[in-house]
């Protein structure tokens, strides 16, 4: 059994990948097509569409009396989000910058977003009132975000290659439904793959005696990263770094925010002991607060920022896998 269920997994999470790819894909377009502003595009639709892993599996979780499981996959893939893959971007595109005001506050209410969470279940729990309080955190952020003139100058543009569309207002209608609709194909595909993906975590901890909040941290925070992970990479190699830092921006917040929140008022964790969360918590205040100064002080990252971050996840995993027991 424990074969068929780590295959499951694995089959799952590149599910998840190919999904998510695909949905970037199509929306990137879409927007595109609609001439969606670049950093409405980065922060807002396409980390709503790479937070739909979370979303899902946080959902399916929540309602198949595991909501902890969600709150331990999002400590983890924000940790992704806030290191390695900061440090990846820099990698692909040799160095990643936030010169903008607009782009300083955006990460600092990224970094507090991503805590808030772990302080408000210091309780012990996650309630329905605490779901509130994320979600409208989230929309009072998106209300000042909208007012920022600054971020909605430039068009989207789906690559730096030629975007070329049909000719015809036909063709290129009947372009634009066809990415309608492999939006909808890979929205579909993601449920399905959230449900493998919350199907074997619970067995995996209950087969190895773990708890559920190391498999959420470690496993499919890792699985459900990767969509957000992918298009940052590929924006931060097209030298597009508002759409990197923008996605991994808006995919943390979202994530630790809405998602969250939805899974809080869904069924609200509960956590009867806290000890399995302490080296995700400590390490999300900690990579939080990295992310923040690197950005704050010399509004980019270079090459030691990066090492530093992606030794900070590194260790991480070190940590959890030691006290996982």
């Amino acid at each position: 059994m424990t074969i068929f269920y780590f295959t499951v997994f694995a089959a799952s999470s590149a599910l998840l990948a190919v999904a998510g790819h695909s949905l970037v894909r199509s929306l990137s377009r879409i927007a595109d097509f609609l001439g969606w502003r670049e950093f409405t595009v980065s922060f807002f639709i396409m980390s709503a569409a790479t937070a739909l892993p979370e979303l899902f599996v946080g959902v399916s979780a929540a309602l198949r009396g595991v909501p902890e499981l969600s709150f331990g996959n999002i400590i983890g893939q924000n940790i992704i989000h806030l290191t390695v893959a900061v440090s990846l971007c820099f990698l692909a595109a040799g160095s990643f910058t936030a010169s903008s005001i607009t782009n300083q506050i955006s990460a600092r209410f990224t970094a507090l977003a991503a805590v808030l969470p772990a302080i408000l279940i210091i309780d012990g729990a996650l309630s329905r009132g605490d779901g509130l309080i994320l979600i409208a955190a989230f929309g009072l952020y998106s209300v000042w975000i909208f007012h920022r003139r600054d971020r909605f100058e430039k068009i989207f543009v789906h690559s730096r290659q030629n975007q070329k569309w049909p000719v015809t207002v036909a063709g290129r209608l009947g372009a634009f439904g066809g990415d309608v609709i492999r939006f909808l194909v890979g929205a579909a595909a993601i449920i399905a793959a959230a449900q493998g993906i919350v199907t074997s975590a619970i067995f995996f901890a209950s087969q190895f005696a773990l708890p559920l909040s190391v498999i959420g941290t470690i496993m499919v925070g890792l699985g459900t990263s990767l969509p957000e992970v992918y298009f940052s990479i590929a924006s931060a190699r097209e030298k597009r770094q508002s759409l990197a830092l923008g996605n991994l921006l808006g995919a943390t917040a979202v994530s630790a925010t809405l998602v969250l929140g939805a899974v809080a008022i869904t069924r609200p964790v509960i956590i009867a002991d806290p000890s399995p969360y302490l080296v995700g918590r400590l390490f999300l205040l900690t990579a939080a607060a990295a992310f923040t100064a690197f950005l704050a002080t010399g509004r980019r990252i270079g090459k030691w920022e990066a090492v530093i971050l992606a030794a900070l996840y590194g260790f991480f995993i070190f940590l959890e896998m030691i006290f996982a027991r």
